[in-house]
This record gives structure tokens, C-alpha cells and sequence, in this order.
């Protein structure tokens, strides 16, 4: 089933000769982009058997057994550098994306990713700009009551942000149709932080500084 979360990763999608999707689930993506001529051929991973053998018989329904391959693996291990020229890493934290593309970082280099971040979009940013990536597009995708961010990303350098506050909303999303339920996310989540500190009875009041300054910022 496709969602509007998988839909955008859809959407953003460059055409490819080969697309790897790490932690493919059910295998709806790398399906559907051999399926729209998007993917010439695919790489469909994932980390658990379960999920992989779903993924391997919605890939054998679908016809595509010539086209799209499984691989049982962890992160960035299952590809070599540069065999996919388009790498998706998605449904999973930001953390453990950043774990994956470190723990391989000449295979992440070596392809254009697709990077769907469930938290953390904040330190994923971060190291994406500090380790030699570039940002070369973002999505917002509205599924129910819950907001997703895609980020396309390629090898190269980027200038950090100006602002803390920007690694949280980029400045390039404000013309989004999303923008504002983004920002409402981001303000609860701020909120969030700032009471679970003020209730605790040994709180970090550096850290609670400075969520209570990118609260005043973002309302800025």
C-alpha cells in the first residue's frame, strides 16, 4: 500500500538504473519504481528475515523476481560502492540512518540518497552537513496526524546553517503547503523538552536554556 510518506519518496525519486532500498519492509517502493519504468532494476534489503521473505513474495506476486533482488543484510553492507546509483534509507530514526551511512561512508558517497528520518531530522542535518553531504532537496508528507520529512542528499559541500533554529526548520521549506503544520510539530515537540526539564528534580538548565531560546526564535 502506498501512503502519502512512501508516495513522496516516490515522487522524489530520480530515475535509476539501480535503486537499493535499505530496510525495505514489504518492498512497496523498490516495487513500484521498477513497476513505473523509474528503476531499471532494484535492490530490496532488509536486516530481519520476516520482513524479507514479505518482501520477497509481494516482489514474486508482483512479476518482478527478474528485476528486483533481496538481500539479507545490515545498513550499507549489502551494497558495493557505487553497484546502486540511488540509495533509499527510510522508516527508521534519524540515529540509525546516521549510523548506517557512517558505518559505510564511500557506498553513501558513492549514490544519490533518499533519507526518510521518523526523529532526529535535527542531528541528521547536522551530520549530513559536517561529514561532506549536501542537501539538495526536502519533502514534507502528511500521513494522518503525523508529518515526515524526505531529504534528498548527494556527496558535496554545503555551508552550514546560519541559525540552530535552522537545522530543525530549514529556511528552504517555508514556501511548503506543509510548512505550518511542520512548525506546529516542531513547537510541541520544543514544549515537550522544556516541561520534561522544568519537572525534573536535577535539571540540565543549559539545555533548558536552549530550548526555551529556539521556542522564542521559532515564534519569531
Amino acid at each position: 500500500m502506498i501512503t502519502p510518506r512512501l508516495q513522496s519518496i516516490l515522487d522524489m525519486s530520480d530515475k535509476a538504473a539501480v535503486t537499493a532500498d535499505i530496510g525495505t519492509d514489504h518492498a512497496y517502493i523498490p516495487i513500484e519504481l521498477v513497476r513505473s519504468g523509474m528503476s531499471e532494476k532494484a535492490i530490496a534489503s532488509d536486516i530481519k528475515k520476516g520482513p524479507l521473505e514479505i518482501a520477497h513474495r509481494n516482489i514474486s506476486e508482483a512479476g518482478l523476481e527478474d528485476k528486483i533482488e533481496t538481500r539479507l543484510g545490515a545498513g550499507l553492507s549489502i551494497v558495493a560502492p557505487g553497484e546502486a546509483d540511488q540509495i533509499i534509507i527510510a522508516g527508521m530514526g534519524g540515529e540509525m540512518i546516521e549510523s548506517i551511512i557512517s558505518g559505510d561512508i564511500n557506498t553513501a558517497r558513492s549514490s544519490r540518497l533518499l533519507l526518510q528520518p521518523m526523529n532526529s531530522q535535527y542531528e541528521l542535518r547536522r551530520f549530513l552537513i559536517k561529514n561532506g553531504f549536501r542537501i539538495t532537496g526536502e519533502d514534507i508528507a502528511l500521513e494522518g496526524f503525523k508529518i515526515y520529512n524526505i531529504l534528498s542528499v548527494e556527496s558535496g559541500s554545503q555551508e552550514p546553517f546560519k541559525r540552530d533554529i535552522d537545522y530543525h526548520l530549514p529556511p528552504y521549506l517555508k514556501g511548503h503547503p506543509l510548512y505550518r503544520q511542520l512548525l506546529e510539530k516542531k513547537r510541541r515537540e520544543f514544549e515537550k523538552i522544556i516541561s520534561g526539564l522544568e519537572r525534573s528534580k536535577a535539571p540540565d538548565n543549559e539545555r533548558l536554556e536552549k530550548y526555551r531560546g529556539l521556542l522564542k526564535e521559532m515564534a519569531k
